[in-house]
């Protein structure tokens, strides 16, 4: 898998103490087919210390190579909110943070979508952050030097002749409450084996294997795939999933990282107080069934079986060990609720 990211460097133009940064990878390893087409993740961000980047302040350019060219705008779907295309030529694209402002210690991703058109080497393309003056997208001149690099990254890709093993058309993440809903499609596949369903409840560092789902194999045609995942934790809100893409020889990528935006806090479940140190604690239900619960190991086992009411539960762990445990139960619509419990006597 081809590819490199390329040293970041900070920008000499700050607003006040906002420093904004540029980095640019591209999906598949970067590696594309002819006629094929490629997502570039544009990450834009400030590094501070002290205030945001204003709104119309950013003219991003992303500039590739002749081996490959953008999309028209109205198949760029990747563009967050708050950001406009400003020029597109094909081998230049520019985007501006139109009512955006970017706080200290965040970042926007932008997603832009290249096609294969001539068979090369890897090749590397750039991502440069230019200043405007104005204070809309629309007007205001650019600052003197618009199109030098104020911060810049740089990445490769690489056009082939042949198909890849598998084109990944389209991978998005909805959410209902506490359940995350994964589809994807593909246009291409030859010899593929599996997707397996990965996701991190802390950053992409640390990741678990949720589930596979059989792929197509051998197809032509557009195929559609679908996971659930209701097994949440409800302390936590923003959950990453990622597909791995295995073939049957064993060879795998990764697609791109997504997140989800769980509203757990609004189910019927708490714990308190968490962590416990006195050897109990009270689970609250508000609930018109009675509910049977689990109470595992962080590793699946089974540790008590709980029977909870609606109102107060009062739970006796005296007899546990200090540690994480894992109070699982499931709903009659379906919805699977998990709260970590720490004991810490």
């Amino acid at each position: 898998m081809l590819f490199c990211i390329g040293t970041l460097f900070i920008a000499s133009k700050s607003f006040g103490q906002a420093n904004p940064f540029i980095n640019v990878l591209p999906s598949n390893s970067g590696i594309v087919s002819v006629g094929a087409t490629i997502d570039i993740e544009v990450t834009i961000g400030n590094t501070g210390p002290g205030s945001a980047v204003p709104q119309a302040k950013l003219r991003p350019v992303i500039q590739v190579p002749p081996s490959v060219t953008f999309l028209p705008n109205a198949q760029q779907t990747g563009i967050p909110a708050g950001w406009t295309i400003l020029t597109n030529n094909g081998s230049q694209l520019r985007v501006c943070n139109s009512t955006d402002p970017i706080p200290v210690n965040t970042s926007r991703t932008i997603i832009l979508k290249v096609q294969g058109v001539t068979i090369t080497p890897p090749q590397t393309f750039s991502g440069n952050i230019n200043f405007g003056n104005g204070s809309t997208c629309a007007n205001g001149p650019s600052v003197v030097g618009d199109l030098t690099t104020d911060n810049s990254a740089l990445s490769t890709i690489e056009v082939i002749g042949i198909p890849l093993p598998l084109i990944l058309n389209n991978f998005s993440v909805k959410s209902d409450n506490c359940i995350a809903h994964l589809n994807w499609s593909t246009s291409s596949e030859s010899n593929s084996g599996k997707f397996e369903i990965e996701k991190s409840e802390t950053n992409t560092a640390k990741w678990e294997t949720i589930g596979s789902v059989r792929a197509q194999g051998n197809s032509s045609t557009n195929t559609t795939y679908y996971f659930k995942d209701d097994n949440i934790f409800v302390n936590n809100k923003v959950i990453l999933y990622r597909l791995k893409m295995i073939d049957i020889d064993g060879s795998f990528t990764y697609s791109s990282v997504l997140n989800a935006l769980l509203n757990c806090d609004e189910q019927n479940l708490s714990v308190f107080p968490n962590p416990v140190t006195n050897g109990k604690f009270n689970v609250s239900l508000n609930s018109t069934e009675k509910l049977e619960a689990n109470l595992t190991s962080t590793t699946g086992q089974l540790i008590k079986k709980i029977t909870l009411e609606n109102g107060i539960n009062n739970i006796d762990v005296s007899e546990l060990s200090n540690g994480v445990y894992i109070l699982s139960t499931k709903f009659s619509n379906g919805i699977n609720q998990n709260v970590k419990v720490n004991i810490q006597k």
